[in-house]
């Protein structure tokens, strides 16, 4: 007989995924760092997808919702020129990010953003949504701080319930599903569905294309991303044509609120620093939150003083 287990609360199974991340980042890298990494194809293929999409967009502040050590974050930033931060649960990947790319980032949940309304105008997130446990709160999360536009990318599902949760974050952390008529619920009838990373032209990445030195592997990302958009689809009659990953877009709800700064993610309220303690407290809930090497820590609370 199967025993059922029970659903975790948002923030034990936030602390799981964190205290899971913390781990494995340090083993090793999640995105690529040092040059190209052959196994870190995935990510190459988002980032082909992500910069294509905003192409005809008009934006001059992003922000990255589950930005691990900043790969995307920061390919977006030099792409277009503009200025870039990112949360991730993980204190270990923003502090690699953060040390790596230079860029303003922190430890924070994408259900509570440390953000006011309307701060940026362009929130996106990859491959993060199927982890979390309330995804409408996250999208709500990101619309408010949006001004604009809201993208967000995740793997296909033929059905709701393709895959049981995973959270015992016993294999890929996978706990959400997204079929045609989820990502039509959950996103609402102004979101515009797109999808990319077509099976034949991935496969031939994983088997050649991903070796390859540059700027040929270039020429095998670009390729599956033309492929996908001329020919595949998420259901496609041939399996080989059925593209892999949704890419969903949204109007922002928020109003501009100023240049980019920390808030209270309870309050959004702002901050202020207090050097001698290394936090940042907010003036109005009196919450406070520890700073570590120029990195906030928003998960939780610190102590001070």
């Amino acid at each position: 007989m199967e025993i059922e287990r029970p659903t975790p609360s948002t923030e034990q199974f936030a602390r799981g995924v964190r205290e899971t991340n913390n781990r494995d980042l340090a083993r090793g890298d999640h995105h690529p760092s040092g040059g190209y990494t052959p196994r870190a194809f995935r990510h190459y293929i988002r980032r082909v997808a992500l910069v294509a999409a905003l192409e005809t967009h008009e934006f001059k502040t992003v922000l990255d919702v589950g930005c691990s050590e900043g790969f995307l974050t920061n390919a977006v930033a030099e792409r277009f020129g503009v200025e870039a931060w990112g949360v991730d649960l993980s204190t270990t990947a923003v502090a690699k990010g953060h040390d790596r790319y230079n860029l303003p980032l922190a430890a924070a949940e994408a259900t509570r953003l440390p953000f006011a309304d309307g701060t940026f105008d362009l929130v996106f997130s990859t491959e993060v949504i199927e982890h979390v446990l309330d995804p409408a709160l996250m999208i709500a999360e990101m619309r408010r701080v949006s001004r604009k536009t809201v993208l967000v990318t995740t793997p296909v599902s033929r059905s709701p319930d393709e895959h049981e949760p995973d959270f015992d974050l016993q294999d890929v952390g996978h706990i959400n599903n997204f079929d045609r008529a989820t990502v039509e619920q959950l996103f609402g009838p102004d979101a515009r569905l797109a999808s990319f990373r077509c099976n034949a032209t991935l496969a031939l990445i994983v088997a050649v294309g991903r070796y390859m030195p540059s700027p040929v592997n270039d020429g095998f990302y670009a390729f599956d991303h033309r492929v996908s958009q001329r020919w595949g689809s998420p259901e496609h009659a041939l399996k080989a044509l059925r593209n892999r990953d949704w890419l969903i877009m949204v109007p922002g709800t928020g109003s501009d609120s100023g240049p980019p700064r920390w808030v209270c993610p309870t309050c959004h309220t702002d901050l202020l620093w207090e050097a001698n303690g290394g936090v940042l407290r907010c003036a109005t809930c009196d919450s406070c939150y520890a700073v570590h090497a120029g990195v906030p820590d928003f998960f939780e609370p610190a102590l001070s003083g």
